[in-house]
Order: C-alpha cells, then sequence, then structure tokens
C-alpha cells in the first residue's frame, strides 16, 4: 500500500490535473489524503464530490507545507499503516507508471530509504526542473540538480542522491518513524532539503530513478504570496545549518557560508527590487532569533547520527 499525501491551498484548478494523473496509474493500491490548508476556492468540495473515496484533512487554515504534510504522514502512519509514503505538490502531473516504477525501485535497491524522481517542466516538457538535491560543497547552499536545463539526457544515469525535492518523491515509512517528519518551524522552502540531510545522518540513502517522470508547476501555490521564497528561504538556511552540520564540516564551511550571503544580499541589494533584499533581510533576521530551538534540535539529530562526517562531506557536490 502507498498513502499518497498532497498538500493543498487554494489549488482547485492544479488539483484536477494531479487527480486526472492519478485516476490512469498502473499501480492501483493507493490511497490518497489531501491535507487541505483551509482552501476557499472549493478544493474541499471539488475533491468530495469527484473523488469521495481520498481522505480529505480539513486543517482550517494555512498552515503551512511542513505542518499539512506532516498531518497527512501521521494520518497514514496511524489509520492506514501504508508500506510507502508519496508527497505530491498539488501541481504536479504524474506518467501513467510513476508508481509502479516507484515500486519496482524499491524492490531492486534494498538500501534506498528514499527516492527522488525526474521532474520535468509542466509547459516546457523537455525543460528540468529537478532531478535531485544536492548540498554545495562551497558556500554550503542548497543545488536543484538540473532545473532549467533543456533535457538531453544528461542526468539519465539511476543513481545515489543526497536528496528528493518533497514536491514529488517516495520514502520508506520507517523513515519517519526512526528519523522524524518535517521541521514545522519550515513553513515552506528548503523543509525538503533540511528533512534530507537528516534521514542522510541517520543512515538512510536516497536513489535517484530517472525512469520515474513527472511534470511540475513550479511555484503555482506560492507565487502568491510576494517575497514568500526570499523570506523563508533565508529564514530557514539558518537553521539547516546549525542543526544538520556535523561540527568539523560546520566550523569548516563557517567563512564560506558568511561569504555566500554576503554575495547574496549584494546581489539582492543592487540587482532587484527593494522588496527582494526586504524579504531577505527580514528572513535571515528571524533566522538568528531562532538560533536557541535550532541548537536543541541539533542536540537530538547529532544523537541520532549513524554515518560519519566524511560520508555527508562526500555527499556534497
Amino acid at each position: 500500500m502507498v498513502s499518497v499525501i498532497i498538500p493543498n491551498f487554494n489549488g482547485i484548478k492544479e488539483l484536477e490535473t494531479l487527480y486526472v494523473s492519478l485516476s490512469l496509474q498502473t499501480f492501483k493500491d493507493f490511497q490518497v489524503i489531501l491535507a487541505d490548508n483551509g482552501s476557499s476556492d472549493g478544493s474541499v468540495e471539488f475533491t468530495e464530490k469527484k473523488y469521495p473515496q481520498y481522505k480529505i484533512l480539513k486543517l482550517g487554515k494555512n498552515l503551512g507545507f511542513s505542518k499539512a504534510v506532516n498531518a497527512g504522514i501521521k494520518y497514514s502512519l496511524s489509520e492506514i499503516n501504508s508500506d510507502y509514503l508519496l508527497l505530491l505538490n498539488n501541481d504536479i502531473e504524474l506518467k501513467p507508471d510513476f508508481i509502479e516504477r516507484a515500486m519496482k525501485t524499491f524492490s531492486e535497491k534494498k538500501d534506498a530509504g528514499f527516492i527522488a524522481v525526474k521532474m520535468l517542466n509542466f509547459f516546457q516538457r523537455d525543460l528540468i526542473d529537478d532531478t535531485g538535491d544536492f548540498i554545495k560543497a562551497y558556500g554550503g547552499s542548497p543545488l536543484v540538480r538540473g532545473r532549467g536545463e533543456k533535457d538531453t539526457g544528461q542526468y539519465d544515469k539511476p543513481e545515489y542522491v543526497f536528496g528528493a525535492c518533497a514536491g514529488a518523491a517516495f520514502y520508506r515509512k520507517e523513515l519517519f518513524l526512526n528519523a522524524g517528519m518535517f521541521d514545522e518551524d519550515f513553513f515552506a522552502y528548503l523543509e525538503d532539503v533540511d528533512l534530507s540531510f537528516r534521514f542522510q545522518l541517520a543512515g538512510y540513502k536516497c536513489f535517484y530513478d530517472p525512469e520515474i517522470i513527472c511534470y511540475h508547476k513550479r511555484g503555482e501555490t506560492t507565487k502568491k504570496f510576494s517575497g514568500w521564497e526570499t523570506y523563508y528561504s533565508e529564514k530557514n538556511l539558518v537553521s539547516l545549518r546549525l542543526k544538520n552540520y556535523p561540527a568539523g564540516i560546520y566550523i569548516k564551511y563557517s567563512p564560506l557560508f558568511f561569504l555566500f550571503r554576503v554575495r547574496r544580499f549584494y546581489k539582492f541589494f543592487f540587482h532587484y527590487p527593494p522588496g527582494v533584499f526586504r524579504s531577505a533581510f527580514t528572513g535571515y533576521l528571524k533566522g538568528l532569533s531562532e538560533i536557541p530551538s535550532a541548537l536543541r534540535k541539533r542536540k537530538q539529530i547529532q544523537k541520532n547520527k549513524k554515518v560519519s562526517a566524511e560520508y555527508i562531506e562526500s555527499m556534497f557536490i
């Protein structure tokens, strides 16, 4: 059994496409859980009418990505007990064999705890959206591999990668039971990189399978909120590094963290509209204010670490 968890906020237009692609799946043993963040556009009513077999978690208000997905994960673990969980953004379209191929990959790759898929641009399907998430060795910034590149087969090699974009990713249930769920202080952005980092520290590997393909309308939900991406990315980056980096690597890369942020802020100030710099600086200050909380979380994360710092550093690119 696979639990398909979809966080949603006023995404009825996107849901229509996603639901059709789910109905066309060659693998049928799955249960859909819609975690709705208080939508007012008819998303819930549409789902209830057209897809009454789907479970809807009505969260009442916009709690953000992490809390919505965690609600779906908790429901799956307690009420469905699925072996695998598939997280999907509402602005995704799946190829018909999407779930079937993932189940085959899990059966062949016994050491894979989670799977990254090949995400292509919904509107320009020869453009790459995501082929696995990484951490840059120099500067320590998260990297979405291939985004915006024309797909010429350059990422068609199945391989182990650092992490998976939670907009479309598969997980064995044991990862959430043993290594925790999404950090709910991450309202949006980088929450999946943070989770991947924690899973890597706990000894779980991520396998990228380019034969598992979907199409993504990137930003269809969050584009409605000006400044969100800049604010939350800058805020969450502080905690992501502080919680997850082994001490030696953190100290080693701290000067690069500083230089990286100075360069970004320079670009925001001189090459972007004033609101972008304001969002970035405000987000960074908010991130600094959450350092005590991040340090408390770090203690538990590093206590559960099962791999060496050298291994983690080897996964950077």
